[in-house]
């Protein structure tokens, strides 16, 4: 069962905040808030509350918030909404573990300004076509400037935080949650690396501080996570057709990347910091108990790769929380399931499915459905769903 307190040594009666966030983690907004909460170490209870685009908003939450919109903080009872209004909130009442240092609260202002038009000039880079034009081929330039002036930003004070200091403050969290989706987004639909490269330095040093901290690495999703849920909360992004998006997304769909041997540290498209990788054994063995833990729900839900779709389809393509499993296949993917987690913990290769070639395509749909929908931090951490991807793949490709 999934955890829904938070207490950090504290009694569940002191607990004040109730932090009502999307099921995925997927959010950018929530994540903010989220990793607040933890860098703070506020105890709180977690809702889980579906987005739009993936299903229903339950009617409890409605007539709480009959915006629906997400995150929203219960304070003593109290429902504020907007994740900045709840951040400044968070910090004047719990002021313990302070996150905007009174002396730069001028430079903090003005950083919260240039984050804006960061996001600005992203969504005009990335969910317009590229061309000729203010709108088109003048959006990357305008983007890479402003980036730019980010990184100069972050390289002002000591240490790789904005506002200086050992700790990441209010202005950092804010900016993170959006530049780790433009990692991915600008990567994918645009062919722009923004990571691991010598001119934007500080904004490198600043995510290897994020990754050293557990509230990020909890928080933190994956390229293909992104690229999938970035659409149904923005809309869609807009390919380029050069030569650096066709790599950049056979390697992120896993086209070019889930494939056993897979080596989880050599990734130039998605990086995989030292802190972050627990090795090829531990991230075996993480996607075989996440596989295991909810085993009969899962081969249920592989289930729904051979049958049908919901009466009602969301936002999210590969959401569909009312389909209908064709469970004629139930025995076969549990075979299969079966066999991928013993790979999964012995590390061994070499697979006899025994389906015949027409059975052995239906059944594969169930596996791949599976392989498409797994997510991060959703389901498992980046490592354990590489690897669980892969194996799955292997699987896939034996039958």
């Amino acid at each position: 069962m999934t955890a829904k307190l938070r207490l950090f040594g504290a009694s569940e009666d002191d607990v004040r905040v109730t932090l009502y966030r999307d099921h995925a983690g997927w959010c950018p907004y929530c994540q903010k808030v989220w990793m607040m909460l933890e860098e703070k170490k506020v105890p709180y209870r977690i809702e889980r509350i579906n987005m739009r685009s993936y299903g229903e908003k339950p009617a409890w939450f409605l007539k709480k918030v009959p915006s629906g919109l997400l995150p929203v903080l219960e304070l003593d009872g109290k429902i504020i909404t907007e994740s900045l209004v709840i951040m400044q909130i968070i910090e004047q009442t719990f002021p313990d573990i302070p996150m905007i240092p009174e002396e730069h609260f001028d430079r903090a202002n003005t950083l919260l300004r240039l984050e804006r038009q960061l996001f600005s000039d992203w969504c005009g880079l990335v969910f317009r076509p590229s061309g000729p034009g203010p709108f088109g081929g003048g959006a990357r330039k305008q983007f890479e400037e402003t980036f730019d002036k980010v990184n100069a930003a972050l390289g002002e004070l000591p240490g790789p935080w904005f506002l200086g200091g050992d700790t990441p403050s209010i202005v950092d969290l804010q900016y993170v949650s959006h530049v780790e989706r433009m990692n991915a987004s600008c990567l994918y639909w645009k062919g722009l690396q923004l990571r691991s490269t010598e001119r934007w330095a500080n904004i490198e040093r600043w995510f290897a501080a994020f990754e050293e901290r557990p509230s990020y690495v909890a928080t933190k999703s994956d390229y293909y996570t992104h690229v999938m849920d970035i659409p149904p909360q923005y809309g869609p992004g807009y390919s380029d057709s050069s030569d650096e998006v066709k790599e950049a997304q056979l390697k992120i769909d896993g086209h070019a990347t889930w494939r056993l041997p897979l080596s989880l540290s050599s990734s130039d498209a998605e990086p995989l910091p030292d802190s972050m990788n627990p090795g090829d054994e531990a991230a075996r063995h993480e996607a075989a108990y996440k596989l295991i833990s909810n085993y009969d729900a899962v081969v249920k839900f592989c289930c729904r790769g051979m049958g049908e779709r919901g009466a009602k389809q969301f936002g999210a393509p590969l959401a569909d929380p009312t389909a209908v499993p064709n469970l004629n296949y139930k025995e076969k993917v549990d075979k299969l399931l079966r066999t991928t987690v013993l790979l999964l913990l012995d590390g061994s290769a070499g697979v006899s499915t025994g389906e015949t070639s027409e059975e052995g395509k239906d059944v594969a749909s169930c596996l791949a459905y599976l392989r498409d929908r797994i997510g991060v931090p959703r389901d498992m951490s980046y490592p354990a769903a590489m690897t669980l991807r892969a194996h799955l793949n292997y699987v896939i490709d034996a039958i």
